[in-house]
């Protein structure tokens, strides 16, 4: 039993490792910027933090909604998100070290941005798969979904829209522009799910 364990969790890491390596070939990649992403990414550009501090920042911030939520500070499920916070934190700026994209070859752009869609994809998998603690963004999503009865799916839509408008108001008030907003938006937006399915499908998940 203890062997299965530290299987599993070996597995999710390994699935934190990939998700966090395809936020990096987003970021990278030139093209724009997830939606649950963007927030930290424009950020970056105003304060003098890195991408990998403002999205540890971020899922805090994610965490705290779930406190507000269940109303209660100390639920063990909620708290343990906090050190996954920490560590995708450190792991994007870890990782952002060794990916460097040249930004004025287009197809070496898309490339990435192909890496990144299979990454996070991937990773989601993993993580999901072992079940142990969900990332933050994904947690106030699934509690939210929960606590007023709608589908997970549904509130995803409209979590990743909220993020995107935060993002272009924050651009255009701060920067003058929509920073981070681009076809990797809108490519990972539409295609991050679908390449989850299509994992699920290739590789199901043993009984």
């Amino acid at each position: 039993m203890e062997k299965i364990e530290r299987k599993r969790l070996v597995i999710y890491l390994l699935g934190m490792v990939c998700v966090s390596l395809g936020i990096v070939f987003c970021a990278q990649c030139g093209l724009g910027i997830s939606p649950i992403s963007g927030i930290p990414f424009v950020l970056k550009e105003i304060l003098p933090l890195t991408f990998g501090q403002l999205t540890m920042l971020f899922h805090f911030v994610n965490i705290g909604f779930q406190m507000t939520l269940l109303k209660k500070v100390r639920d063990g499920k909620i708290l343990l998100q906090i050190p996954v916070a920490f560590l995708f934190g450190w792991l994007i700026d870890f990782l952002k070290r060794f990916v460097t994209i040249d930004q004025e070859c287009l197809l070496m752009q898309f490339f990435a941005l192909g890496l990144s869609i299979f990454f996070t994809a991937l990773g989601m998998v993993m993580m999901v798969r072992m079940d142990l603690v969900q990332n933050p963004p994904d947690g106030f999503v699934k509690l939210a979904a929960e606590i007023f009865k709608k589908e997970f799916g549904s509130v995803k839509v409209l979590y990743d829209v909220v993020c995107v408008i935060f993002t272009l108001s924050i651009g255009m008030v701060c920067l003058k522009q929509p920073y981070g907003m681009g076809i990797a938006t809108i490519a990972s937006a539409l295609l991050v799910g679908r390449t989850v399915s299509l994992i699920n499908k290739i590789v199901p998940q043993k009984q």
